[in-house]
């Protein structure tokens, strides 16, 4: 299974999610879960935000090295699921089966883009999809087993 986040530059909200739910799957012990992150706009070959670095590292999550990606097509084509943090970056994408949004998968809403915050807006935003991701886990398990 591949499964993709995507934000506005893919610095702050989808690597953070890509790096937590890498965490999360290996605490789980789940296996063939393929995870990436990608921007609708992204400054292709950004970094990863300092502060969003330094929340992950809070966390215990590791980094791993990111260089920012446009979202593409054949990104699309290729995962069995796209999770955006807004509705907004979901009618970017299109109405397609694959696309969601992580609120509208978790029963709650966007995540509100932390760029340019201090490091306590971070903090807040990865608790934020922390606790999505959390509810994440039992639907792609479920998933894994059809």
């Amino acid at each position: 299974m591949k499964i993709i986040f995507v934000c506005s530059g893919n610095t702050c909200r989808s690597p953070m999610a890509e790096c937590a739910f890498e965490y999360l799957l290996k605490r789980e012990k789940i296996e063939g879960v393929e995870v990436e992150s990608r921007g609708v706009v992204a400054n292709v070959g950004a970094p990863i935000s300092g502060n969003a670095a330094k929340a992950l590292e809070k966390k215990g999550i590791p980094l791993k090295e990111h260089k920012a990606k446009q979202i593409t097509t054949d990104d699309i084509l290729s995962a069995d699921l796209v999770i955006c943090m807004t509705e907004r970056h979901k009618m970017r994408l299109g109405s397609l089966p694959k696309v969601f949004t992580l609120g509208r998968l978790t029963g709650s809403g966007d995540v509100k883009d932390p760029f340019g915050g201090d490091e306590a807006t971070y903090d807040a935003c990865l608790d934020e999809i922390l606790a999505d991701l959390e509810k994440l886990l039992p639907i792609v398990k479920r998933q894994l087993t059809l």
